[in-house]
């Protein structure tokens, strides 16, 4: 490697060196730049490289003039390999590193090549295999690519690969088959040794580049707070994986969203384009993140949306998780508790019409009778055109059967299908929006009225909402929600530490959901190593309990994992669930 030993603008190079040595990539390039050689030129591309900027730095480097010494030219073309690793090129790295590992006598940069050749092999998957098999130059590195699978695939699809490397061998043989053949020759020890192997593995050096799509917001504007907070989140989780990783380093590259969903879009192409980013962590909500998700899937670009709740946002699209449970999912989750936790057989469900909380309570709904519980009253109706006057609805509430036959709803008599009108075990008020206070008031003032000591199960809007104790006593309320800080954990009260000494300020509640979200990405990639996997990683990544969130995704594109509080006169508390 080069080092402040080389010759020409010695001064000169030392002072740029040493910016390059800090870390100081941005005023490395200044520097580099303004040197006349060379060694500039490749330094620049090398500070280039450092800051992700791949093109640029491919373009520098491909730039040294025909006198640059064989040691500048091998560097350059050793960081080429690394550029074309970063971009996916994975034929024309392993092309250049064949004939760097095979320069003699074997140098320092020449075991850097060897290494990183070998650790290219066993990183690709089956379908980064065949791309690289297809554009290499070297029947040797078609053999070696062969190789390296053996033992990450099954044992049909090992036999397969062999079978291709012999069709595409030119008739000179450069390549022996028999040890290739002999690893086969037992299928039985094969899938044994199969079992064990086939993990991907990232190369020593890995950069996992981690977009960040949100708006450049004016101080004290409603998005800056979210915006600033989920940013430091996101950068603390990946100064903690970096920590973690002595030989992997992650990055968060920024693109400001803007305030509209075209700008949104232009940011995802942005990071597409010019950071060849691994995953994006983004948008803030659910509008610009429809544009966003249309870009996900045609750039294969995993997207997880830590805020963005909208039950339609990722609809048929394979690249797009969210990380905030839909309102549907705290419909099913709630269903679930309702049942299996409370033991409940016969319930009501209230929402208002074309709001939130409605696709809430038809999952409820599903949810419930699913698990074999009876929804005795579902009532989805247009409650503000009604002036919120909801006491034709509550009124099926009520406690004993003349209060109820009076209002026609006789808690004895058969339904349509036959059944008889059961006591109900409880009511879920999924009330979401602005209206959502004055409807939960609305019905704990009619539930007291009647004196009905019913459970309530309701939205996260009910933890929100102040109620009179009076209105408490004797009765249960429960209700879901997404994020949670337990203030006296460890865990979190580290975090705040660390990230007041790291920002200079207090840790929002946005800063712990973007913490979350991107540790829980960083920690998905620890586990498998190659990007590529992530897609389908993320849906069967293990529970990961966070600081303000549980993210766990059971196999689909929506954080499955809602938290259960109940409100008592001494306060909120969590329950298991």
């Amino acid at each position: 490697m080069l080092g402040s030993n080389t010759p020409l603008f010695a001064q000169t190079f030392e002072d740029a060196l040493d910016l390059y040595e800090n870390e100081q990539y941005e005023k490395a390039v200044s520097a580099f730049q303004n040197l006349n050689s060379p060694e500039g030129i490749l330094f620049t591309g090398k500070s280039y490289y450092s800051l992700g900027e791949y093109l640029k730095a491919k373009s520098m480097l491909n730039s040294l003039p025909d006198n640059a010494s064989n040691q500048v030219v091998n560097e350059a073309r050793f960081t080429l390999a690394l550029v074309e690793f970063q971009l996916s090129q994975f034929g024309l790295a392993l092309n250049r590193l064949y004939r760097l590992k095979e320069i003699t006598p074997r140098t320092s940069l020449v075991n850097q090549s060897r290494s990183l050749y070998n650790d290219i092999l066993d990183y690709l998957t089956l379908a980064q295999r065949r791309q690289a098999f297809q554009s290499v130059r070297f029947p040797e590195i078609q053999s070696d690519l062969i190789r390296s699978a053996f033992g990450k695939v099954d044992y049909k699809t090992a036999r397969m690969l062999l079978d291709e490397l012999k069709r595409s061998a030119s008739p000179s043989g450069e390549i022996s088959f028999e040890p290739l053949e002999q690893m086969l020759s037992d299928s039985l020890n094969y899938t044994y040794r199969d079992s064990y192997a086939r993990r991907l593995s990232a190369p020593r050096g890995m950069v996992y580049d981690i977009g960040a799509t949100l708006p450049r917001s004016i101080a004290g504007s409603p998005e800056f707070s979210a915006s600033q907070g989920l940013y430091q989140g996101y950068l603390l989780a990946a100064e903690e994986f970096n920590q973690r990783n002595a030989d992997k380093k992650a990055f968060i590259r920024y693109q400001n969203t803007g305030a509209d969903m075209d700008s949104a879009g232009y940011a995802m192409n942005r990071l597409a384009w010019s950071s060849n980013v691994d995953l994006v962590l983004g948008p803030l909500y659910s509008e610009p993140a429809v544009q966003v998700a249309a870009l996900a899937e045609q750039y294969h670009i995993p997207v997880m949306a830590p805020l963005a709740n909208a039950d339609s946002l990722n609809i048929d699209n394979p690249y797009v998780f969210q990380a905030n449970p839909t309102f549907s999912i705290h419909g099913k989750r709630m269903a679930r508790y309702a049942v299996n936790n409370l033991n409940m057989d016969t319930l009501a469900v209230f929402a208002e019409r074309n709001s939130l909380g409605a696709a809430s309570a038809y999952a409820f709904r599903t949810e419930a009778e699913r698990l074999g519980a009876h929804i005795e009253h579902f009532m989805i109706e247009d409650l503000e055109e009604r002036g919120y006057d909801i006491s034709d609805f509550t009124v099926r509430f009520a406690p004993d059967t003349v209060q109820a036959s009076s209002a026609g709803f006789n808690k004895t008599a058969s339904t349509p299908s036959g059944r008889l009108h059961q006591p109900l075990d409880g009511i879920y008020a999924p009330f979401t929006g602005q209206a959502a206070p004055t409807l939960i008031e609305l019905l704990m003032v009619d539930l007291q009225v009647m004196n009905s000591r019913l459970t309530v199960l309701g939205s996260q809007e009910w933890g929100a909402t102040e109620i009179p104790e009076e209105h408490l006593q004797n009765r249960s309320i429960y209700f879901s929600e997404s994020f949670h800080i337990d203030s006296q954990n460890e865990r979190v009260r580290q975090f705040r530490e660390d990230f007041s000494q790291r920002f200079g300020t207090e840790a929002s509640r946005y800063a712990l959901i973007g913490y979350d979200s991107a540790d829980f990405i960083l920690r998905t990639l620890e586990r498998v190593g190659n990007p590529a996997l992530l897609k389908e990683a993320i849906k069967t990544e293990p529970l990961y309990e966070g600081l303000i969130s549980n993210i766990h995704f059971e196999g689909t594109h929506v954080n499955q994992e809602v938290k259960i509080f109940t409100i008592t006169p001494q306060g909120i508390q969590p329950v298991a669930n």
